[in-house]
């Protein structure tokens, strides 16, 4: 993989893991998180849709050329944002199935 492709993922993961720790906090239940591990590994589409698409525009006030100034990216380049948006999802499952696990989950 090429600097600018990790470069691009790596920011992607950082934002990934950052969103990802809004979905299970020290309120959520342990049945909560079994159901979102279970509804992961099933391809439950209800749980995969958790995790936001960052370069879609559902995050409000934050365009392409903004997240590309905050990360340094081009984002309007297609490979740019293909990595970003991979680290993104990589980032934002790793993080709820760590907290799941850290909540009795596995």
């Amino acid at each position: 993989m090429s600097r600018r492709r990790r470069k691009a993922y790596y920011a992607g993961r950082g934002a990934g893991r950052f969103a990802g720790s809004w979905v299970i906090d020290g309120n959520s239940t342990s049945e909560y998180c079994a159901a979102i591990v279970h509804g992961l590994d099933e391809g439950d589409p209800a749980i995969l849709d958790l995790c936001p698409a960052p370069l879609s525009g559902e995050w409000t006030g934050e365009s392409i050329s903004e997240l590309s100034e905050r990360y340094g990216i081009d984002l309007s380049d297609d490979d740019n944002a293909y990595h970003f948006e991979d680290g993104f999802a990589d980032g934002f499952w790793d993080t709820v199935v760590l907290r799941a696990a850290k909540n009795g989950v596995s």
